[in-house]
Formats: structure tokens, sequence, C-alpha cells
């Protein structure tokens, strides 16, 4: 499975102290947090503009999960 990926849009549902929660856009049963300054500085936005932003990432298997790279506004 090396070298496989999709892209995958999500929508930030809330900040929660210093964490982002965000959820799949067609799947509201896949979610998943990080640190919100993280995930803005990826997405070149400020923390204010987090919640209800939408992104996409290239999500591709690894031996213990799933690795995300390449975020870009939706």
């Amino acid at each position: 499975m090396a070298g496989a990926g999709k892209r995958v849009e999500y929508v930030v549902v809330e900040l929660r102290g210093v964490l982002a929660r965000y959820q799949a856009a067609d799947d509201l049963s896949q979610t998943d947090k990080t640190v919100a300054a993280g995930l803005a500085e990826e997405l070149g936005i400020g923390l204010a503009d987090l919640v209800g932003c939408r992104f996409t990432c290239w999500e591709t298997p690894a031996e213990h999960g799933v690795i995300q790279s390449d975020f870009q506004l939706a």
C-alpha cells in the first residue's frame, strides 16, 4: 500500500484550548484534532478564522495511522 493516498476535505468545528477539532466533510463520524496554531499556520490563516474553515489535505496510510500533508484551503 506504499504510495497510496487520497485528498480528504475537512471542516474545523471547534477550538478547545490549544486544540482544533475537525471532521471530514463527507463523513461526520470521522473526526480528529490537532494543535490549532499549527493548523492555522499550515493554512496561512489566523486562529480567529479557523472555526468553520474548510481545508483539504493529502492522507497517506502509514504503519501506525495516517500521515497528513499538503494542507490547502478548500
